[in-house]
């Protein structure tokens, strides 16, 4: 059994929904404490500004990032084999928490309103495409590698639902591409 979440991170789950299912107009702070189960005061006990609140997520894509990028780097596969297969989100945000944060904070991003949600990403991107480098040794290669990833990740009709194929076609297209990607680094 894992351990229940602290009031803190469900008032940072909570916004992070919100955020996610209705933007962030509606992640108000009577919004967040109701969603949290717990009072306003307590909210702003721990969050006293939306800039607090918008600070507690950034944060916690950090280090969920840090955490990926130790994934990352460690598969037994290679890092550019787990970053194509990771690409791909599951089909509802809510059950993973890294792409529900990383979905959070792309909504915050593009309100304009916060600088640092932006720079999160862009800096989540930044390390990702250097552990991709490293892998394959070559700048325009590594780039190709990102933007199949980003394809992936933000492209209509990648699951087999929507296909109307079983998972075992689709691991056989993630496979294929895979290759792809591992000749293209191999030179051939």
């Amino acid at each position: 059994m894992s351990p229940r979440p602290s009031a803190r991170e469900k008032m940072l789950d909570s916004f992070e929904l919100l955020v996610v299912a209705d933007g962030e107009r509606a992640a108000t702070f009577d919004a967040v404490a109701a969603a949290a189960g717990v009072s306003k005061g307590g909210l702003l006990y721990h969050f006293p500004s939306r800039e607090a609140l918008v600070d507690g997520v950034v944060d916690r894509l950090a280090s969920l990032v840090d955490d990926d990028i130790h994934r990352m780097t460690t598969a037994p596969d290679g890092a550019v084999d787990y970053f194509i297969r990771t690409s791909s989100p599951p089909a509802v945000v809510a059950e993973s928490p890294f792409d529900r944060c990383i979905t959070a904070v792309a909504h915050l991003a593009s309100s304009g309103q916060w600088p640092r949600a932006v720079d999160a990403l862009t800096g989540m991107q930044s390390r990702w495409h250097e552990v991709v480098l490293e892998a394959v040794g070559d700048p325009a290669v590594a780039r190709v590698v990102s933007l199949v990833s980003d394809g992936l990740y933000f492209g209509p009709g990648h699951s087999s639902s929507a296909s109307g194929a079983g998972p075992d076609a689709e691991r056989a297209g993630i496979d294929d591409v895979i290759a792809v990607l591992r000749r293209l680094a191999d030179g051939r």
